[in-house]
């Protein structure tokens, strides 16, 4: 199924199209923003008729983009600039009458819950709480929530264009509007992030053109900015306080569409930094758009909410791929055990954190779905699979572990011939092959597919190690199976390894 959101809002229009499996899984395969700026006349009152034309037109091209994409379901809905407008109402009836879609006008609050449940589907929030902060050109959205629940939200009249039509500034801003601006600003944010603190929140996440645009003009460092530093932010503003427009103009990176509204927009991610009391914050790619589309999954089928089956990001990608390419769960999570059962009981000799062994399960869990291609070198397979798929939540470094580990759990061990080892740094190659020995014996342990090896206890002895299996049934296979892939275990361990069976009780 394949579901087409739009987002009309007061700067900026936005479509998503996005398929969704018959698992939940939500694959965005087209976007398109356009910079409408409805805002530039909505809040003086009415939609100017440059504004409006230029909305119905990109609704048009939007909606023409949904159908090349042959989408099921098309979901709109418009916010403050719209909802503001006395015209308001004739924009919404416009665009029903030229596109066919219906626009649903929504207030803050439904604004809210919707970038709530975009921001949480890429945020690794695990356990923590997040103030997700979604700056638009009419409003400024503030939620508290985790992976699981928002805990609170407010609504402010605060957007770039809105400040920008309030405050008039100069060109260039003088100090004293910047100082007037910040003061404004302080003084509007300081009871609802008070609110927000009230809560708690260990994180600051925001979303929208204005964030990215912030993060896009700072200083380029090795890799496409995400954790903004609150220090960088101030120096920037001090920057483009500086510049007149036609300068800022000139600034690589900036949307000319965005050259007067960037210094208000720039102001109000530092005041907001500081109201909160935040050094920094993570840069969000989704917001409402994305929530359009997971409300939709979670009102029409519920039976496929895999956010709140499975809250933890990388957890859900894994879980995520594992489904797709429909490998045997039962085999593979009872692997992972086994493999974790090694990993914990070997500590002493292999000194690996304890965040290893949770990409141990991981590479356990997802380490036959070269299967869905063939039999033959299915483990090769498996880590082509893990390597070109977008495993959201993980650095390069771990999507690489995970492929590896899973690579070798069977056949071949790690050899300076494996080209996609070899370029490895020495810690990285040693982490795989500990990890790949402990899923190569698990894996081996589970020979038969019936989980007749309840569970393994490990004794370091001297020169060996023990492994007590507990045992239901006659685990002959799987004692067999283990013992031909104990090799790797022994070398990186470099201690003999031991199978003594007992019936569990």
């Amino acid at each position: 199924m394949k579901i087409a959101a739009i987002d009309v809002g007061t700067n900026s229009f936005h479509l998503l199209i996005a398929r969704v499996g018959a698992d939940g899984v939500i694959e965005p395969i087209d976007r398109a923003k356009e910079m409408v700026r409805l805002g530039d006349s909505a809040f003086k009152g009415t939609i100017s008729a440059e504004a409006f034309a230029r909305g119905v037109e990109a609704i048009k091209r939007f909606r023409e983009a949904a159908e090349r994409a042959s989408a099921d379901a098309l979901v709109a809905v418009a916010t403050s600039a719209t909802r503001e407008a006395e015209n308001g109402g004739d924009f919404v009836r416009v665009i029903r009458d030229e596109t066919g879609i219906e626009l649903n006008v929504i207030g803050g609050d439904e604004e809210a819950r919707l970038i709530y449940l975009g921001a949480r589907s890429t945020l690794n929030l695990g356990g923590k709480r997040a103030l997700i902060v979604d700056i638009g050109g009419g409003s400024v959205e503030m939620i508290v929530g985790d992976a699981r629940e928002r805990y609170y939200t407010s609504s402010l009249k605060l957007g770039v264009l809105r400040l920008l039509d309030q405050i008039q500034p100069s060109d260039p801003i003088t100090p004293d509007q910047r100082a007037r601006l910040a003061e404004l600003l302080h003084r509007q944010l300081e009871a609802p992030v008070a609110a927000a603190r009230s809560i708690g929140f260990d994180v600051v996440a925001m979303s929208s053109g204005t964030a990215r645009a912030v993060a896009e003009l700072l200083p380029p460092g090795p890799e496409k900015p995400r954790l903004v530093k609150f220090k960088d932010v101030f120096a920037l503003e001090d920057r483009l306080c500086a510049l007149s427009a036609a300068d800022r103009a000139k600034l690589p990176g900036l949307d000319a569409k965005r050259v007067d509204s960037i210094v208000p927009g720039v102001i109000l991610v530092r005041s907001l930094l500081e109201v909160a009391h935040a050094d920094e914050y993570v840069l969000c790619d989704t917001a409402l758009r994305e929530g359009l589309v997971f409300d939709y999954v979670a009102r029409h089928r519920p039976d496929i909410q895999i956010i709140d089956e499975i809250p933890d990001l990388r957890r859900r990608s894994v879980v995520q791929l594992a489904r797709r390419y429909q490998t045997n769960l039962v085999h593979s999570e009872h692997v992972a055990r086994l493999a974790l059962d090694l990993f914990r009981g070997t500590r002493t000799l292999h000194n690996l954190p304890n965040s290893d062994g949770e990409l141990l399960e991981f590479a356990a869990l997802l380490h036959d779905i070269g299967f869905h291609i063939s039999s033959s070198k299915h483990h090769k397979h498996t880590a082509y699979l893990i390597a070109n798929t977008d495993m959201k939540g993980f650095s390069a470094d771990e999507v690489t572990l995970l492929s590896l580990v899973a690579r070798y759990h069977r056949k071949a061990t790690p050899k300076d011939t494996h080209e996609a080892f070899v370029k490895l740094g020495p810690e990285l190659q040693r982490r795989i092959r500990v990890l790949a020995a402990f899923l190569r014996v698990a894996d081996g342990l589970d020979r038969g597919y019936a989980q007749r090896v309840k569970s393994v206890r490990c004794r370091v002895n001297d020169k060996s190690v023990e492994l007590q299996l507990s045992v239901q049934g006659d685990p002959e296979l799987e004692v067999w199976g283990a013992r031909r892939k104990r090799d790797l275990f022994e070398e990186v361990l470099g201690k003999k390894v031991r199978f003594l069976v007992e019936s569990a009780s």
